[in-house]
């Protein structure tokens, strides 16, 4: 019943949580501070964001050159974009959330986390789906012309 609004009752909880943290940190160390410390977490947050990413695009960059498909690599790559975001949007929860993305070790075990999840729901939609890893042998070939319709056929 409630499935369909889940989204927008979650929006709305970590719009509200976040107002409440600018009232809460607000009230002990006064407005212009509060807007100071969003803007600096911010900043802090995306120029730790710069370095770690130069730093991953050169290592998926490696392995792909060694002929490596780097899965978990790219997963961590959008974290760090996900980190980024979450940096932009001004609350300190979101802050809180962003700075735990970037920490490595947090961030390899979110993405390990989520490829063990993902495989987890392709094997039961392999399941679920009838196909189970089968292979269908068979020969393509190409032809450089169309083939003739019937009606397009010559009567001898």
């Amino acid at each position: 019943m409630l499935r369909p609004f889940l989204p927008l009752i979650v929006f709305v909880a970590v719009v509200l949580l976040e107002i409440f943290g600018f009232a809460w940190v607000g009230d002990a160390v006064g407005a212009l501070t509060t807007v100071a410390l969003v803007v600096v977490t911010a900043v802090l947050g995306l120029w730790i964001f710069r370095l770690q990413g130069v730093a991953h695009w050169q290592r998926m960059q490696h392995m792909l050159r060694q002929g490596e498909l780097p899965a978990k690599e790219l997963l961590e790559g959008w974290l760090l974009m996900l980190a980024a975001v979450l940096l932009l949007v001004p609350g300190f929860f979101s802050d809180a959330l962003g700075f735990g993305l970037l920490v490595p070790p947090l961030r390899s075990a979110v993405a390990r986390w989520l490829l063990a999840r993902g495989s987890l729901w392709a094997s039961v939609a392999q399941r679920s789906s009838g196909h189970q890893g089968e292979t269908i042998e068979g020969e393509f070939r190409q032809r450089e012309d169309p083939p003739e319709r019937l009606d397009d056929r010559r009567d001898p």
